[in-house]
């Protein structure tokens, strides 16, 4: 029996910087993951693929725990359907100032965002790198509440 609706796989790209808050990107790849499960054990394919991305193949997180073999940040060409993750980092700010976060930075800029295409989803203080990227002028956006004043320097045209 075939599943009704878009069967399509949905890349799913956490990307991952330095110092990533694990709970920002862990919580919601486990999510994915059981509804994967649950796509399973009714007989239907699963819906999404997890990819975990960075500038580097290694990084340490905010609990100091190394990740290892992360894929590369994709070709901006990216298959649809897609998302993109980012998640928030420790601090009173997004610091954007380091190797790692420009080339992030940089890549992002190259999204060309498209309801059911490329979709942007930010995670806690994730916001912020995206605001960082140009990528929430004139869209309505959240964040934890210690970066509220930040998002809305960074971006002032975001709501």
């Amino acid at each position: 029996m075939a599943p009704s609706g878009n069967t399509d796989v949905i890349d799913v790209f956490f990307v991952l910087l330095p110092d990533s808050l694990v709970l920002d990107w862990a919580g919601p790849a486990e999510a994915l993951r059981i509804a994967n499960q649950g796509m399973l054990a009714q007989g239907q394919a699963a819906r999404f693929a997890l990819h975990f991305v960075g500038p580097n193949p290694t990084s340490l997180t905010s609990v100091g725990v190394a990740l290892t073999g992360l894929e590369p940040l994709p070709a901006l060409n990216m298959a649809p359907p897609c998302w993109v993750v980012l998640v928030g980092q420790p601090g009173g700010a997004i610091g954007v100032d380091s190797d790692a976060s420009r080339a992030v930075l940089h890549w992002l800029r190259g999204l060309r965002l498209a309801t059911g295409q490329v979709e942007l989803v930010t995670v806690c203080a994730g916001s912020v790198l995206a605001a960082h990227a140009g990528l929430l002028a004139g869209r309505r956006a959240t964040t934890h509440h210690q970066h509220l004043d930040e998002l809305q320097r960074v971006e002032p045209q975001c709501d």
